[in-house]
């Protein structure tokens, strides 16, 4: 019964027609770019301090049944054993269940028992990638996630023909081209899923101007999907590729 109820809730061809919104709330430590904090909704008080790094946290809301999350910041550890300690608090709630989807397959999931212990590989979720909670609670749960913003010149996601399940690895939220620096190819398609629903949004798929000229204009239609922070979703990719953008916390 309940392998039924995944292959229904997060089975990738489901299309839905509304989104449902995170809880997040970061706050850094040190001087962060005002266009990553209005990004975010943040309002803090920023003090003239430069730093290398940039260390903060981001609330995600686990609603009741399947949430597609990302980890936006780079922990100490990024193992699921580690990330998920910190929902409520404390211990995940019984039953609450992990979904990581790597090269064509899902990696045999991490289910949470009462006390802590887990059932499962302990995989890791680096900023970059995704993957489904299942909670199978009646109330929302929140997870925090503490660690540094990524930065660089080469922050970079491997794109495989098919299906990716992906995020930002900034913790930033806007259009996935204009703000988070994605170049679509021909025939990119993203797929987002509300938890609120239980469904997935109407398909986004990109278009080249003209498919036979290299690096031909590319328009999303019907507009470019708009990721939040903390949020995963589906790249369904023709031909393979990465997504590559620089980000740093300093002017």
């Amino acid at each position: 019964m309940f392998k039924n109820q995944f292959d229904i809730c997060c089975g990738i061809e489901e299309v839905g027609d509304t989104h449902g919104t995170n809880t997040i709330l970061m706050r850094t430590k040190t001087l962060l770019l005002a266009a990553a904090l209005t990004a975010v909704g943040i309002a803090t008080s920023m003090a003239q301090v430069y730093s290398v790094n940039a260390v903060g946290y981001v609330r995600t809301s686990l609603k009741p049944g399947f949430n597609m999350i990302s980890n936006p910041l780079n922990a100490a550890s990024n193992k699921i054993s580690d990330l998920f300690k910190n929902v409520d608090g404390g211990i995940p709630a019984e039953g609450m269940t992990i979904y990581k989807y790597v090269n064509g397959n899902y990696l045999p999931a991490v289910s949470f028992f009462d006390d802590g212990t887990f059932d499962g590989t302990d995989f890791t979720l680096a900023p970059g990638e995704g993957a489904f909670v299942l909670n199978q609670g009646p109330t929302a749960k929140t997870i925090t996630f503490v660690g540094e913003v990524p930065q660089g010149t080469a922050l970079t996601t491997a794109l495989r023909v098919g299906f990716n399940m992906v995020s930002s690895q900034v913790p930033q939220a806007g259009a996935i081209d204009t703000v988070l620096g994605y170049k679509a190819s021909d025939l990119d398609s993203a797929y987002q899923f509300d938890a609120g629903t239980q469904n997935y949004l109407s398909t986004k798929t990109a278009f080249a101007d003209d498919a036979s000229v290299p690096n031909s204009p590319v328009t999303w239609d019907p507009a470019a999907p708009v990721i939040g922070v903390g949020e995963a979703f589906w790249l369904l990719k023709a031909t393979a590729g990465t997504w590559t953008r620089s980000f740093s916390v300093n002017p």
